[in-house]
């Protein structure tokens, strides 16, 4: 059976081709995900790393509420006579404004040197470390910002300062630190930073030490006894302090935020294992697709002595040949993506991680994809008949009872869940029907999806090749439905979240108008507005209305009325238009327009986000679409070839065939799109506070575009099986013996 399979694989590798792609996406989709996860969280223990990056040791206190580890001088001197210290610091902070040249960085930290200069975080790109009360050091990127450069002079000034107090400093180096993590843009020396306006605080960093190497655990042990016993920690009821390497308190940091679990690897795996999901109904649809095809081979396998076992194994062991090279393609072109990026892009402080974990979990996602994809193909081959091989017959497809029944009793149980949830607001039992409900619309398709195929290609216009495309798309209502399926779980997911996102945008906006109704307000102080400012006010983009007199808010001399929908840059433009044709400044306006553009900015990012993570999904029931078109293409070979030869033309043939997919597409794209309306909707009205009343809406321009993209989908999927089938001759495809 060996020969047999690798036969299979050698010589029909063409009819593969989708298959690998399917999974190779899936596997690098999953790998990409946790890569994604691993990268932002590598970056992050680096960003929470960074002020310590440089010692050997940091002293801290275990819990974040309590009082940071600090230290005067003469503590961090006793702490410098132990045996195993070499120096210490503990950095003292002041928050201030630096100005240059007119140019002003806004709120910035300016730390304290230590005598070891090899503690700073931070190395010199030009010039030197401050060594006088009147010099500073300033990080690359904000030296860049200001323009200022070794020898130049900064002004800074106490943050939140009301008397104008400051301090000139000359720079005397640049560092290589770009204002990231935690880590200080400006260093002075000790004295320096006495003369620096405003009181020093402790930001948290803890009393950093060198030490003779990397301390191991016992070293820290003993560390901490001492310099508790030095500050008086530890004792009388106070905690004691914890000495750690920077690695291991950037982990115990980012374990507490994380509250030690990975939420957004978690998060993008979601989405991986629905991609996962479709790409299983796609390769098992094919597998099935081939092991039908194959029945006279099988039959003639069984007749020349394999067993039903023997078979079995075979189309496992296709399906798990398939899987280790799919996973291994998708795998490694994130890998050399990776790779490649690390090289040639420069990504600043994020720092491109691809963890074992991802590769292996790519890798083996893959794998068991297709080997479960094979089980099913596996067990019919097991039981083929050989006698109906031979005889080129097929068994009918069935109705699976079993889960159809299942599916019916999960779809009316979710959708009670779901309307239950809706009607008493509550989000628990919104969510949980939800997804009850939409698996009971996948597990039911097989009841449906025919039928409405059936129905559709009915209703085609085009005579003879619709009536045909119609026949044949029901002719083995297993295969269409299973086709159809794995569009409707990418179609259903994007309406659902188009639908939720507008129905929220809409009545969240319609609530604040209600509440807030006023989106710009000009301050009484402006007094009264001309004739020509409320022409050049209404002449502005975006807005629809201004008032003056009447009813206005109290303080207000006018106010304006703006199109809804604005996003943040739309809205920030509007206001700075407005303070122009004021002569006023933009802060000095008010209203809840920013409010509003806050609210589109949330839901537009959640939306593009959660779209592009789908779009995976999307891309393998496209090319699950065109995997069966083009099998049932090479199935039908000699069907086709004789409606050829009744005369048939090439033009009605290659009809055919893209009308066949038209209506699976169609099918699956309006049944997705009423599930996913009733379910946005339904979703939104269980997520808001009761007493806020949802209008159900309807977005059609998104719709139409599914709608489009489903005929686009059908034409791109049947374009390489049309080809196919109008090239072959009808004397070669009637001579065909599979």
């Amino acid at each position: 059976m060996l020969r047999v399979v690798r036969s299979r694989l050698t010589q029909q590798w063409s009819r593969y081709v989708l298959v690998v792609i399917c999974v190779a996406v899936c596997a690098a989709f999953m790998t990409a995900a946790l890569g994604l996860a691993s990268t932002l969280s590598a970056s992050l223990a680096s960003s929470l790393a960074a002020p310590y990056k440089n010692a050997d040791a940091v002293v801290s206190t275990p819990d974040s509420e309590q009082a940071p580890a600090s230290a005067d001088a003469q503590q961090l001197q006793t702490i410098e006579a132990l045996p195993d210290v070499k120096s210490a610091w503990s950095p003292t902070t002041k928050m201030v404004h630096a100005k240059s040249s007119g140019t002003d960085t806004g709120t910035t930290q300016v730390n304290d040197l230590p005598a070891d200069t090899s503690l700073v975080p931070a190395g010199l790109k030009d010039g030197s470390f401050p060594d006088a009360a009147n010099q500073i050091s300033v990080s690359e990127g904000t030296a860049k910002a200001m323009n200022v450069g070794v020898g130049d002079t900064v002004q800074l000034e106490q943050y939140g300062s009301e008397d104008g107090t400051t301090a000139d400093y000359k720079v005397s180096g640049i560092t290589d630190q770009t204002a990231s993590g935690g880590v200080p843009d400006w260093y002075v020396t000790a004295a320096g930073l006495k003369t620096v306006p405003g009181e020093g605080m402790d930001m948290g960093g803890g009393i950093l030490l060198r030490t003779d190497g990397t301390p191991d655990e016992d070293q820290l042990a003993q560390l901490a006894t001492e310099i508790n016993r030095i500050l008086g920690t530890g004792q009388g009821g106070q905690p004691a302090l914890t000495v750690q390497t920077p690695d291991q308190m950037a982990q115990d940091l980012l374990d507490d935020m994380s509250q030690g679990t990975d939420v957004l690897a978690i998060f993008l795996a979601l989405f991986a294992g629905l991609s996962v999901l479709v790409a299983l109904l796609v390769v098992t649809n094919t597998l099935s697709v081939l092991t039908a095809q194959r029945a006279r081979e099988l039959a003639l396998l069984r007749c020349v002595g394999a067993t039903g076992s023997q078979l079995r194994r075979a189309v496992l062991l296709e399906g798990l040949v398939l899987g280790v090279v799919s996973s291994a393609l998708g795998v490694g072109a994130v890998t050399a993506l990776v790779v490649l990026a690390r090289t040639v892009v420069s990504t600043g402080s994020l720092k491109l991680t691809l963890a074992p974990r991802d590769v292996v979990v790519g890798l083996v996602t893959g794998v068991l994809l297709t080997v479960v994809a094979s089980l099913g193909p596996a067990r019919r081959a097991r039981g083929a008949s050989a006698l109906d091989g031979l005889r080129g017959s097929r068994a009918a497809d069935g109705l699976p009872v079993v889960r159809t029944v299942f599916g019916a009793v999960v779809l009316i149980a979710g959708a009670a869940a779901l309307v239950f949830g809706a009607t008493q607001h509550s989000a628990g039992w919104g969510i949980a029907g939800g997804l009850a409900a939409f698996l009971g619309v996948v597990l039911t398709s097989r009841a449906y999806i025919p039928s409405l195929v059936r129905g559709a290609g009915k209703a085609l216009p085009g005579g003879i090749p619709s009536r045909l495309a119609a026949a044949n798309a029901a002719r083995y209502p297993t295969r269409t439905s299973t086709t159809a399926t794995a569009l409707l779980i990418g179609v259903l997911l994007v309406s659902t979240v188009l639908t939720g996102e507008h129905v929220a945008r809409v009545n969240l906006l319609e609530q604040l108008d209600q509440e807030r109704p006023v989106d710009i307000s000009v301050p009484a102080q402006v007094g009264e507005l001309s004739q020509q400012q409320v022409h050049d006010l209404g002449a502005l983009p975006n807005v629809l209305g201004v008032q003056t007199g009447g009813n206005l808010p109290d303080g207000a001399s006018a106010t304006v009325d703006a199109a809804q929908y604005l996003n943040v840059q739309q809205a920030t433009d509007l206001r700075r238009s407005v303070a122009d044709v004021l002569h006023v400044s933009s802060t000095q306006l008010s209203g809840a327009l920013m409010e509003k553009a806050g609210y589109v900015a949330v839901l537009d990012t959640m939306l593009t986000v959660v779209l592009a993570l789908l779009a995976v999904a999307v891309v393998v029931s496209v090319l699950g679409i065109a995997s069966t078109t083009s099998l049932s293409v090479l199935e039908r070979a000699r069907e086709n070839s004789l409606l050829r030869a009744l005369g048939l033309s090439k033009r009605q043939l290659g009809a055919l065939i893209r009308l066949e997919a038209l209506v699976i597409s169609l099918v699956a794209a309006v049944v997705g799109l009423v599930a996913g309306w009733l379910f946005g909707v339904l979703g939104v009205m269980s997520l808001f506070t009761e007493g806020m009343t949802v209008r159900p809406v309807v977005p059609w321009g998104g719709f139409l575009l599914i709608l489009a993209g489903a005929v686009v989908v059908a034409v791109l999927a049947s374009a390489l099986p049309v080809h196919r089938a109008t090239r072959l001759s009808p004397v070669e495809g009637m001579a065909r013996a599979d």
